[in-house]
C-alpha cells in the first residue's frame, strides 16, 4: 500500500499544453468612463456572440499620459459585460503598477507588426566553371494551411506563421485564424481573423462575404457592417487601410 501511494506522488498533477486562443486588445484612446461603458454596450449588442467571455488586454498607449484613469472601474464594466480583462499593455510604468494592484499584469502580446525595408542579402558572382553546374536545391518551409473540406459550425482552424486556404465552404460558427492571408474558395459565413499576431498587410480573398465577422490585426467589422458595405456578393478582398478595415471586389 504504501509503495501504490509512493507511485501515485510521483504521477504529474498537470501538465502544459500549447494551444491558440485569440485575445480581444481594447484600445483605450480617450477616457471617459461613461462614455467607454455606452460605446461598449453598443459594440457588444451587434455581435454578442463574439465577446461573451473573451479574453480583453487594454492597451494604454493612447493614453499614457493620463494620470487619473480609473482601471479598477474599466475592469468592472468589461467584467459587467461577462468579458474577462487579463491584463494591459502599452501605457506608463504608473499605470501599470495600477493595473498590477487591480489584478490586471502586463502583458507583451498582439503587437502591431511593423514592416521595415530590409537590403537584399548579396552574393558574390558565380565563376563560368560554377554557373555549368546543376542548381542546389534548397529545401523551403511552407506554412500554408489547406483544407479541402467544409468547415463545420463549431469548428476552429488556424495556420501559425502562414497563409490559411479553404477549398470549400465555411459555415455559420466556424472560425478561421491565420498568421497571414485568409483565403475561402467559397462562401465565408462563420468569423475569419487574419493577421492575428499583428500583420495589417493580411487579407481576406472569398468567393462570397456573408460573414459574421472579419478582422485584420485585431480591426474587425461585424455582420450588420459588412451588409453595409457594396460587392459583399461578389468575390472580395478584405484588408486594412489606416487602420480601417476595408472591403473591395475582385
Amino acid at each position: 500500500m504504501a509503495e501504490s501511494t509512493t507511485v501515485m506522488e510521483r504521477q504529474s498533477c498537470f501538465q502544459f499544453k500549447t494551444s491558440f486562443s485569440p485575445c480581444t486588445i481594447m484600445q483605450v484612446t480617450r477616457y471617459d468612463l461613461d462614455e467607454i461603458a455606452r460605446q461598449l454596450d453598443t459594440t457588444i449588442q451587434k455581435a454578442p456572440n463574439f465577446f461573451i467571455g473573451s479574453a480583453v488586454i487594454l492597451d494604454l498607449e493612447g493614453v499614457k499620459t493620463q494620470t487619473n484613469i480609473d482601471l479598477a472601474a474599466i475592469k468592472k464594466i468589461l467584467l459587467a459585460n461577462n468579458m474577462v480583462p487579463v491584463g494591459v499593455r502599452g501605457g506608463n510604468d504608473l499605470q501599470h503598477q495600477e493595473a498590477a494592484g487591480v489584478g490586471m499584469p502586463t502583458i507583451a502580446i498582439g503587437a502591431k507588426a511593423t514592416s521595415t525595408p530590409q537590403a537584399a542579402p548579396t552574393a558574390d558572382a558565380p565563376s563560368p566553371a560554377e554557373s555549368n553546374k546543376k542548381p542546389r536545391e534548397t529545401a523551403l518551409q511552407s506554412n500554408t494551411k489547406i483544407i479541402t473540406t467544409p468547415i463545420r459550425s463549431g469548428m476552429q482552424i488556424y495556420a501559425k506563421d502562414g497563409d490559411l486556404i479553404v477549398l470549400s465552404s465555411v459555415s455559420p460558427g466556424a472560425e478561421l485564424l491565420a498568421d497571414g492571408n485568409i483565403h475561402v474558395y467559397g462562401a465565408l459565413r462563420g468569423r475569419a481573423l487574419a493577421g492575428v499576431q499583428g500583420n495589417t498587410q493580411a487579407r481576406i480573398f472569398c468567393r462570397t462575404l456573408e460573414a459574421e465577422l472579419v478582422a485584420i490585426a485585431g480591426y474587425y467589422l461585424v455582420k450588420e457592417d459588412i451588409q453595409e458595405l457594396p460587392s459583399q456578393d461578389s468575390s472580395v478582398q478584405v484588408y486594412l487601410d489606416n487602420e480601417q478595415v476595408k472591403i473591395a471586389a475582385l
